[in-house]
């Protein structure tokens, strides 16, 4: 542990706004720099983190996609036989930003006593905005890994030549309330520098907000929401809703006040937790294929590397009208059950239908035809090389990646996903999303039915609009998609019961799909919904899946951690692991009645 924060200090990567290209060739400098010049190499590369985790790693946990290179598939993540050290990188690039984060916070602490009367009075509200990238890096640390270092681990940033070189795990639920109160403390910061004229710093050094604090508040109890939300349904089970923090510098609260406060803020687009208000307020991060120190990490990646992620089948059935027809054969030719031991798949099968009802599918794949997952190697190999079109391509629809000449065959649009000039850190489309969960909760009272329906509308179709920028609210083709999401499209609350329209009964299942398509490529958000839901119902239990046919729970400490922090490694082993490092142990947040519930509805 102490090798990668001591690396941080080492490998700062920001310097001054207008020689991000330098820096970033030249990772190794340490360079010191007023609090402002941080942000954009901090929110760029955990950005830049996020997508690449998202299109490696949770796509394939998530039945969105699978990866079909015949040669690996006997160590793929969608059959949940995952090497050990294979996120390792989520590890070591999110420390390296948090230590950045916190180099940032105690910057802006000392430019309160600057002299240059800018950067003291910009001062506060820079400290707010490194509280939220701090909180914002510890959410994907510890939602990764579960039980992590934290209260130490910052304390071992700033002892630069103490010789200490290691550091304790924190519990998540320790962690988590220190993140609200991150939170909090950056909410209070931004309104108080907003409200004595601190409006805005460089937007040479933001290339996401600008500079606008306003902005950045806005994101921040955004991100403040998503944290409530992850950790609600454990609280209210086991603390009655109400989140204690015995600091002396946080009043308790319930979660269901402070959710109720943020709807208020969200629905008057002003108050005491500002929101975003639309797509306009997203944190869009500026990437740029031209430029060396600002491409994607797909940039490099050859047509094969990229095209070996397919659609799966499971999202495609989600948001694709018609059901797949493919079949087991006997060996007469003979179709029976479409699951069993030996799979021999149907070299025509295709779906029955002409063109992809959902709008964003085009953004997101080339062809309309997904892979099954959880297949043992001979029948993914066999299904690979049968199910090919007259021509030998494959069918499988590859994710999308730009060109002049590269229309989609679906709407006769040109998407570019491997290298697009910006990529959402978090989709706006999220929000309506969490106060239709709350309301079908009853977390938020004023939330009847109609309304969770209202948000529900609101949700699917900011979410489509954030993807598909071709059309707009009132397009055919977005009302045909979200009139069908919300009156015909069924959700399944268990597999005994017949799936059915949008009701009161399903309204958490059919919430939870629709946020699960919504959240494709923002890092590992529908990996931890689904973890703390059970929701979408994910079949988990096919011929080739590992793991105990349970969906990973978490991913692995890396390897290093057991020979370089071996005391606070093997506590954490032998504590709340139980043993090992392994892949079935829920998370604090996840392990409720509920979810645990639901995600063994995926088994049966």
């Amino acid at each position: 542990m102490k090798k990668i924060l001591f690396s941080t200090l080492a490998a700062l990567l920001l310097t001054a706004c207008s020689h991000f290209d330098t820096i970033n060739k030249d990772p190794y400098s340490l360079y010191n720099a007023p609090a402002e010049e941080y942000v954009h190499p901090i929110v760029f590369k955990t950005t830049r983190s996020s997508i690449d985790i998202f299109r490696n790693n949770t796509c394939l946990l998530m039945q969105q996609g699978v990866n079909h290179n015949t040669e690996n598939t006997s160590r793929i993540i969608s059959n949940y036989n995952i090497a050990e050290g294979i996120i390792d990188d989520a590890w070591l690039s999110y420390y390296i930003q948090y230590g950045n984060a916190i180099k940032m916070y105690d910057q802006a602490v000392a430019d309160m006593s600057s002299p240059v009367k800018s950067v003291k009075q910009n001062a506060k509200g820079l400290q707010g905005v490194a509280l939220i990238l701090c909180a914002h890096l510890m959410m994907q640390i510890t939602d990764t890994y579960g039980d992590v270092p934290f209260k130490e681990a910052g304390a071992l940033i700033r002892a630069v030549g103490e010789g200490k070189y290691t550091t304790a795990y924190d519990s998540q639920k320790d962690i988590y309330y220190g993140i609200i109160a991150m939170f909090e403390d950056a909410n209070k910061l931004l309104g108080e520098s907003i409200a004595d004229g601190a409006l805005s710093f460089s937007a040479t050094c933001d290339k996401t907000f600008q500079g606008s604090f306003d902005k950045w508040r806005r994101f921040g109890n955004s991100l403040y929401l998503r944290a409530l939300m992850r950790v609600a349904m454990k609280v209210t089970q086991d603390e009655g809703g109400v989140i204690e923090f015995n600091d002396g510098k946080h009043d308790d609260f319930a979660i269901a006040d402070k959710l109720y406060a943020i709807y208020q803020s969200y629905l008057a687009g002003d108050g005491l937790y500002p929101v975003m208000r639309g797509r306009q307020d997203r944190p869009m991060v500026h990437f740029d294929k031209n430029n060396e120190t600002e491409q994607t990490p797909f940039f490099s990646l050859t047509s094969g590397s990229w095209n070996a992620v397919t659609a799966c089948t499971t999202l495609c059935e989600s948001v694709l009208e018609g059901t797949y027809k493919i079949f087991e054969l006997d060996s007469a030719g003979v179709k029976i059950k479409p699951f069993g031991d030996k799979l021999l798949w149907q070299a025509t099968a295709k779906k029955d239908m002409t063109r992809a009802s959902d709008p964003r599918y085009a953004c997101w794949f080339r062809k309309l035809n997904g892979m099954p997952t959880q297949m043992l190697r001979d029948d993914h190999e066999f299904y690979y090389n049968h199910f090919r079109s007259g021509s030998g391509n494959f069918l499988g629809g590859s994710m999308m990646r730009g060109g002049e000449t590269e229309v989609d065959q679906v709407w006769g649009q040109i998407h570019d996903l491997q290298n697009a000039s910006e990529y959402p850190l978090m989709q706006f489309s999220e929000l309506p999303f969490i106060f239709a969960e709350a309301g079908a909760r009853g977390w938020i009272s004023t939330i009847t039915f109609a309304g969770v329906q209202t948000l529900l509308r609101k949700a699917v179709t900011e979410s489509v609009l954030e993807w598909n920028t071709y059309f707009t609210e009132s397009s055919d083709e977005v009302v045909n998609y979200v009139n069908w999401v919300m009156q015909e499209k069924t959700y399944v609350v268990d597999p005994g019961i017949p799936a059915e329209p949008l009701s009161p009964n399903n309204a958490k299942a059919a919430i939870m799909t629709e946020k699960w398509i919504a959240q494709f490529f923002i890092g590992i958000e529908s990996w931890c919904d689904y973890r703390r839901t059970g929701f979408p119902l994910l079949k988990t239990n096919g011929p080739a899946a590992g793991n105990d046919q349970i969906l990973p729970t978490r991913m692995r400490y890396p390897s290093d951690e057991a020979y370089r922090n071996v005391d606070a490694y093997n506590k954490a082993i032998n504590g709340w692991l139980k043993g090992s490092n392994n892949m079935t142990v829920d998370v604090w947040w996840a392990s409720t009645v509920e979810s645990t519930t639901n995600r063994e509805k995926g088994r049966q």
